[in-house]
C-alpha cells in the first residue's frame, strides 16, 4: 500500500469507527480500492464486526446493567488478541480504540458498584 493510501486510511479510522462514516471518507479522499464493492462488504473480518459491535455502543454505557458492563469488557479482552495479529497500522488503531472502548465500559461499571456501596 502506499503512503498516500495508508495515511488516508489512518485517517479514516481516527475520524470515526469503522463504518458508513469510513466509506464516506475514502470516497472523499478518492482512494479507490481495486476491489469491487460488492465483493468488499463479504470480505470484513469477524474481529472487526464484533470490534463494531462492541465499540458502537460507547454512548449508551451509562444505561446499561452491571452484567452488560462486564460483558463488554470481556468481550473486549478477547477481542484484543486478533486485533494484535494485524498489520502494524491497524494493530496500533485498532488496539488503541478497542483500549478506549473497555476503559470507558471499566469507568462506567466501577461508578456503578460505588454508588451502591
Amino acid at each position: 500500500m502506499n503512503r498516500m493510501l495508508r495515511a488516508t486510511v489512518v485517517v479514516c479510522l481516527l475520524a470515526g469507527f469503522m463504518g458508513p462514516g469510513a466509506v464516506l471518507c475514502a470516497a472523499q479522499t478518492g482512494s479507490h480500492s481495486t476491489t469491487p464493492p460488492a465483493a468488499q462488504a463479504p470480505a470484513r473480518e469477524a474481529w472487526q464486526k464484533e470490534f463494531d459491535r462492541i465499540c458502537s455502543r460507547t454512548q449508551e454505557a451509562m444505561s446499561f446493567s452491571e452484567e452488560e458492563l462486564a460483558s463488554l469488557i470481556q468481550r473486549c479482552d478477547a477481542l484484543a488478541p486478533q486485533i494484535e495479529k494485524l498489520d502494524e497500522t491497524r494493530r496500533k488503531v485498532y488496539l488503541g480504540r478497542l483500549h478506549m472502548c473497555r476503559g470507558l465500559y471499566a469507568y462506567v461499571l466501577e461508578s456503578k458498584r460505588n454508588q451502591k456501596k
